[in-house]
């Protein structure tokens, strides 16, 4: 049979697994909008729609996917 002590130590438990999920989904989705962020700059900079035809691009511009981030001010 389940004590005081054993149940709550089960909820504190799962409050931490809860809250560890959270703080991981909510870094993800940071993550994920700086991807976009960064993948729409680089449109805009390139007119290419897609990664490899940005990739080309840069290549042709005599640049790297770094460095066009790296100097967002200098390209636009």
């Amino acid at each position: 049979m389940w004590t005081c002590r054993t149940t709550m130590m089960i909820e504190l438990l799962g409050f931490i697994f809860g809250i560890a999920v959270l703080l991981a989904m909510g870094w993800m989705a940071w993550e994920s909008s700086v991807m976009i962020s960064e993948r729409n700059y680089l449109r805009k900079l390139t007119g290419a729609y897609y990664d490899f035809d940005i990739d080309e691009a840069l290549k042709e511009m005599g640049t790297t996917r770094a460095e066009a981030l790296k100097d967002k001010d200098l390209f636009l």
